[in-house]
């Protein structure tokens, strides 16, 4: 393939995720309305699985191939990538009140799952045991969004549906999941080869090329969301992604490789750390305030950037 080829593909990738997070967000947000559960949950749950789709299947593919930097870092920086980009536009461009009353519950499971995960790999690999572990902090968050899921659907307006409406939005939804996984995926084949040609190692390439591209679902879902002034949906998603990233894609690693997911010095030195501050800055301020700031945006921003700048030099 040459790399004017994978330049073209990789701009179609985008242009495909672009519409399908556009469909996608419609069909999510008529599903809370039809159903009386808050777009919060929906975001929480239903979207947050099918954007983070493209994270999972290059991280289990990576590490069956025996590729652990590419996976591991594809996990840690969608991690980094869905703060330091997906949060940061939803803050700078629809900053506003959050009536997710267990904003804080979710967001001090996402810091205590990736917290876990750093203490898990400071021997660098990351055992069987320790992946259960982490399926038990996931376990934890979707009990929450079960539970919150009930108080809502019982609290929650539902919409009179029509039968065609729901074979539409089913189609809708599906059919942009499917674009945006299949966008993705192009993204990241090529952005690998990209990244090749210019002589980019794997680990580099897991944390920004891959990480950003298999991210590129909860940013076009963001963009969407700001779009359409749907920003419940989308910090639902962001927070609902980062515990899937944190735990499910890593505890399963951890059993692909029997219990042995090696894990670079540089992730428990420096990846894991910064990720950890994006989620401060982006969790405590919220949580405390019942809002999302501007200035919390810009910061996070900023810091990611600072972050690239050490991952490249």
């Amino acid at each position: 393939m040459t790399i004017l080829l994978a330049i073209a593909l990789f701009f179609a990738g985008t242009i495909i995720i672009i519409k399908g997070g556009d469909v996608f967000i419609d069909a999510a947000a008529w599903a809370s309305d039809v159903t009386g559960i808050s777009k919060v949950v929906i975001g929480a749950t239903i979207v947050s699985f099918a954007t983070t789709a493209p994270e999972y299947a290059v991280s289990t593919i990576a590490t069956i191939k025996g590729y652990n930097d590419l996976s591991i870092g594809n996990a840690v920086g969608s991690l980094a990538a869905n703060l330091g980009i997906a949060f940061a536009l939803l803050a700078i461009f629809t900053p506003g009140s959050i009536r997710d009353r267990l904003f804080g519950v979710k967001g001090l499971i996402m810091i205590a799952s990736t917290a876990a995960l750093l203490i898990f790999c400071v021997n660098g690999s990351v055992s069987i045991l320790e992946g259960i572990a982490l399926l038990a902090f996931f376990g934890v968050s979707v009990f929450v969004n079960i539970r919150y899921s009930k108080d809502e659907e019982r609290n929650g307006e539902r919409k009179q549906t029509d039968p065609r409406d729901v074979a539409l939005n089913v189609a809708k939804f599906v059919g942009g999941a499917a674009a945006i996984v299949f966008g993705s995926n192009l993204i990241v084949d090529n952005g690998k080869t990209i990244a090749s040609y210019l002589g980019v190692s794997d680990a580099v390439i897991g944390l920004t090329f891959v990480a950003i591209g298999t991210s590129l679902p909860e940013v076009v879902t963001s963009i969407a969301a700001i779009v359409k002034k749907q920003n419940a949906l989308s910090i639902g998603n962001i927070v609902g992604a980062n515990i899937l990233d944190a735990t499910l894609i890593l505890a399963t690693g951890s059993f692909i490789t029997g219990g042995n997911l090696t894990v670079s010095s540089s992730t428990v030195r420096m990846d894991l750390p910064a990720t950890l501050i994006f989620m401060a800055v982006a969790v405590v301020p919220t949580a405390i305030g019942k809002k999302i700031y501007r200035w919390q945006g810009v910061l996070v921003a900023c810091l990611y950037a600072v972050y690239l700048f050490f991952v490249f030099v």
